[in-house]
């Protein structure tokens, strides 16, 4: 009798230690209730994609990308010559094509053409109060003068455990400073979002143990963009560059959201990444052109991305109107892939778009993103086929059920045993308190003769 009611009160317990987590989940989701359709546009694009062309029906947010950072003064960087004049106007474009309800989004971020500078200025920037305080003034000052909706930071990536740390403490002070400054003015608050690495562990920095400041993150941003793509920028043989699934690593889109959801991010500030572009290569035999195939080089470059490698989805369309064109989709990974002769690309179509947006949809995540809308053909198709799978999935019953998103016969790894990863702080009290109960109610027992 004794037992059984020790038994029925440690069941009343954690009953409540999942209503208190529950609780707490629901209060950091306030306000991110409505879904995320948002598409990167960058300002290098407008002249094959002028701000005109955007169908802004598709999204519910746009980002301008992007700003650096400047490495003398920690200030946001202005835009040169002809983009400046763009800038000013982004908002204004995007807000005048009658669909009021989209939010822009200023993105600053690491500079792609000199990346260790660049990152080198955020993290004395980061590490230093007065230069925090001199940057975020900056950020704010800029986005409101321009018409903005929002901030957004792509610092890629910080490359020490102090550089996250400190990442935490900018974070918390650009909120504070946020909610100050919309206080003062009685107008709503700017967006502060943040786009990060695809897993909330880095693999491949020099610090082989870095992971995001999850609670810094939780509370400050609005929401996260993850970078699920891009994941082999310099493999030597024919691989899905954005796979849905991966059974072999660690590099597929399913292992980094339930790497951050495991950390204890919460759903409901994920926002997943969706390539509008392929990675290409050249077959070093070009009759072995399956998945894992050797490659020689990295594919010519391309207009639109000005890039090795990288081939826009537009550009794509082109190479598919030839019958010398095969193409397949990989049901294990959810990627499709062509060749044609010695070329060899992996890319996303609208079959693999729409998978992917039911993923998004079955795990609750808040929304997606596209990488970037520049790259989309002139109808739009991916775009539209996003946006069109959303609505179709969001108001289902898969936006009410559980968390569900493992496809049959796609293996997610461990991710405690192989990353480090830390679980939610929930995770970790109710798996100490529960031990401790056990051994408090069993050992007694086993005691007595």
């Amino acid at each position: 009798m004794e037992l059984a009611s020790i038994s029925l009160a440690l069941i009343f317990f954690l009953t409540f230690l999942s209503g208190v987590s529950l609780s707490m989940s629901q209060q950091q989701c306030n306000g991110a209730s409505v879904g995320v359709r948002a598409g990167y546009w960058l300002p290098s694009a407008s002249h094959y994609s002028p701000l005109s062309s955007i169908n802004t029906s598709l999204y519910s947010h746009l980002y301008y990308s992007s700003l650096s950072i400047d490495e003398t003064r920690c200030t946001v960087a202005l835009p040169p010559g002809e983009e400046s004049s763009i800038l000013s106007t982004f908002s204004s474009s995007i807000k005048s094509t009658g669909n009021l309800a989209v939010k822009t989004i200023l993105s600053i971020s690491t500079d792609e053409y000199k990346e260790d500078v660049s990152n080198a200025a955020f993290s004395r920037m980061a590490a230093d109060k007065n230069l925090r305080r001199v940057f975020i003034n900056s950020s704010i000052e800029l986005a409101q003068a321009n018409g903005f909706d929002g901030i957004d930071l792509a610092w890629r990536f910080p490359a020490t455990q102090m550089d996250m740390e400190n990442l935490g403490v900018l974070l918390a002070e650009w909120r504070a400073k946020i909610m100050d400054e919309s206080g003062d003015t009685s107008s709503e608050p700017l967006l502060l979002t943040a786009t990060v690495y695809f897993s909330n562990h880095l693999f491949d920095m020099p610090d082989c143990n870095l992971n995001y400041p999850i609670e810094d993150m939780s509370n400050n941003l609005d929401w996260v963009n993850i970078l699920t793509f891009g994941l082999h920028k310099t493999s030597n043989i024919t691989t899905a560059d954005a796979p849905l699934y991966d059974k072999d690593s660690h590099f597929s889109a399913s292992y980094g959201v339930i790497s951050w959801l495991d950390a204890g991010l919460p759903p409901c500030k994920l926002v997943m990444g969706i390539p509008l572009f392929g990675r290409s290569w050249f077959l070093r035999n070009k009759d072995k052109n399956g998945l894992g195939a050797p490659t020689a080089a990295a594919g010519t470059k391309q207009r639109k991305s000005n890039q090795t490698g990288i081939i826009a989805y537009a550009e794509i369309e082109e190479y598919l109107k030839s019958q010398s064109v095969f193409v397949t989709h990989d049901n294990q990974s959810v990627a499709d892939y062509f060749y044609s002769g010695d070329l060899w690309v992996s890319f996303d179509s609208a079959l693999v778009i729409h998978d992917k947006i039911e993923f998004v949809v079955k795990s609750q995540l808040l929304g997606y993103f596209l990488w970037t809308i520049s790259f989309d053909d002139s109808n739009c198709t991916l775009s539209k086929q996003a946006s069109l799978s959303w609505m179709q999935y969001h108001d289902s019953p898969y936006a009410q059920g559980g968390f569900e998103i493992m496809q049959e016969g796609a293996v997610i790894q461990d991710l405690h045993a192989s990353t480090g990863s830390p679980r939610s702080w929930y995770s970790k009290t109710l798996s100490c308190l529960l031990s401790t109960i056990l051994l408090l109610v069993v050992l007694p027992y086993q005691e007595r003769p």
